[in-house]
């Protein structure tokens, strides 16, 4: 666990730190697939730059709305947080799926205002959307977040985090346990996704089936990494979490997205 990097005599959040590396990453696999697929690049570039004020303001809308119930069951953990600190936790941190929908909201908004494609647009931005998010697993591993379940301490996959000093240490990993490295696992599956997308990007027949690619490899990975997840912030109803329902829904929106095109085709072809 590394919380904050120190530069120039200032604690900076290492998440913050490895999200705005993520942007950067995100940036240039734009702009390399803009190049695989002939397109030029100041569309997607401008309209991946609105998504993601859109996830901005998405991951923030989410997150206290999925925390208000475990916050009110585990209360007395979170009473340990002073009040000024827990309502800057409680803000400040961020949920993906709230960024993912707000910002294909916000690009939608864009490219249909400009009248650029969105679909198009939006295949261009799919393999983007794990490469940014891999480094924001990262910047989950190094703040003590998203942490996984307790395992035996040779597995391969364990991580033990130090004793954290600052006053949000009642609700980060757990220290000196042994814990599944959900995080790091996530990051290394949100790559190999990005490059299944890249890979797929030229073979695809229609418009939009990248970005239904990448909701369905992440929908399954999500959902999966989910039941390993150690953490209380999820939220969890009736046995899955929040997370695990919204995956279920990108799934079928996905598959639905990846489908239909090819029903539509051989209707056609029976008239």
């Amino acid at each position: 666990m590394h919380p904050y990097f120190n530069m120039f005599g200032r604690e900076i959040p290492s998440f913050g730190i490895m999200v705005l590396i993520g942007i950067a990453a995100g940036g240039l696999v734009v702009l390399l697939n803009c190049k695989i697929n002939r397109v030029k690049a100041l569309d997607p570039l401008l309209t991946a730059c609105m998504a993601f004020a859109g996830a901005a303001i998405g991951s923030k809308l989410l997150k206290p709305l999925i925390k208000i119930p475990d916050i009110i069951i585990n209360w007395d953990k979170y009473a340990e947080v002073p009040v000024g600190q827990f309502f800057g936790w409680l803000f400040s941190e961020t949920v993906f799926y709230g960024g993912l929908l707000g910002g294909l909201a916000a690009a939608y908004i864009f490219c249909r205002g400009f009248k650029i494609p969105f679909l198009q647009t939006a295949d261009i931005l799919a393999p983007a959307i794990p490469v940014g998010h891999a480094f924001g697993r990262i910047g989950c591993l190094l703040g003590g977040c998203c942490y996984g379940v307790q395992v035996n301490a040779s597995h391969p996959f364990a991580i033990i985090y130090p004793e954290r000093a600052d006053a949000l240490s009642a609700i980060a990993a757990p220290c000196n346990v042994p814990l599944l490295a959900v995080p790091v696992i996530e990051a290394v599956g949100n790559l190999i996704i990005a490059v299944i997308i890249l890979l797929f990007g030229r073979r695809k027949k229609y418009a939009g089936q990248s970005i239904a690619l990448y909701g369905l490899l992440y929908g399954v990975q999500r959902f999966t990494l989910e039941f390993f997840r150690g953490d209380l912030l999820r939220g969890v109803y009736g046995g899955i979490s929040t997370s695990q329902i919204i995956s279920i829904l990108v799934f079928t929106v996905s598959a639905v997205l990846f489908i239909y095109p090819y029903v539509n085709d051989a209707r056609r072809k029976r008239r």
